[in-house]
């Protein structure tokens, strides 16, 4: 009997890294309740994170001013901004804003139940990193309704599709925002590969990466705006990403929560996830 062993095909070491990359998804909850007081504290709790890859979701837009545009110039970023309707004057969409270059970009609008239409759409950014490596970033915010599942279902599969057709690249693909489904649902499992997946494409639920165990709550009845509609608490908030590539790059190394502490109220419905990703070794 031969005493050889294989490598293997599998492992993926990484080595030391120099910088990690802080990716942050969040519902900003457009112009509702207190909406002036909440501004203030988003606009402070995004300065002191201070993210490099920033997906927003609930994001308002005016003919004179732009939420989007407000942030990305408080960080010194750029932006891209997609609306998916428009309420007495003011957008509701989302947004990607980032330290890197937008190299292009798209905005596609999911295809429209006709009983169920709440115009949602994803934005697919990509973004020039170190040595000509393109990142893969995109947004998105589904369905609302329990009852639409199988329209939040067919969103995916939309989403999936996309991502299977995307240009290789040596940092994993990005996909974040607010889901609007638990991860026991049939829509995150046709993500993460617990359910048949869509082209042979499966991403990985980061928080259960680096949260093991950690229930990791976004929508939390610790929260009074959430607690007012009366629902239980649930993740429905993520960021998924692809496997990592050679050295480490792009893994996912810790993450937690933002948007969960408050004197007298929180900025958001929602409570936002902030991820560290392996970067590039300098």
């Amino acid at each position: 009997m031969s005493d050889k062993s294989f490598p293997d095909p599998d492992a993926i070491i990484i080595e030391e890294y120099d910088e990690t990359i802080k990716l942050l998804t969040w519902n900003l909850w457009w112009k509702f309740e207190s909406y002036k007081e909440r501004e203030v504290l988003i606009l402070s709790e995004l300065q002191e994170i201070a993210a490099d890859i920033l997906c927003l979701q609930e994001v308002w837009e005016e003919e004179d001013e732009s939420q989007a545009k407000i942030i990305a110039d408080k960080l010194g970023y750029n932006y891209i901004y997609g609306k998916s309707f428009e309420f007495d004057g003011v957008g509701f969409g989302n947004a990607i804003i980032s330290k890197y270059p937008i190299q292009n970009h798209q905005i596609i609008m999911f295809k429209a139940d006709p009983k169920n239409d709440e115009k949602k759409l994803f934005i697919h950014a990509e973004l020039l990193y170190k040595n000509g490596i393109t990142i893969n970033v995109i947004c998105t915010h589904l369905n609302y309704k329990y009852e639409h599942q199988p329209v939040r279902e067919s969103q995916v599969t939309e989403l999936m599709e996309y991502i299977s057709h995307l240009q290789k690249s040596k940092f994993p693909v990005l996909l974040c925002g607010d889901f609007n489904a638990d991860p026991e649902s049939d829509e995150i499992k046709m993500i993460t590969g617990h359910k048949k997946p869509i082209n042979e494409t499966v991403l990985r639920d980061v928080w259960n990466l680096t949260n093991v165990g950690e229930p990791g709550y976004t929508w939390s009845n610790k929260n009074k705006w959430a607690m007012k509609t009366l629902e239980y608490d649930r993740r429905i908030d993520y960021i998924f990403s692809s496997k990592a590539w050679a050295k480490g790059l792009g893994q996912p190394v810790k993450s937690c929560l933002i948007g969960n502490k408050s004197n007298d109220i929180y900025p958001s419905d929602h409570f936002g996830i902030l991820t560290h990703l392996v970067g590039m070794k300098d």
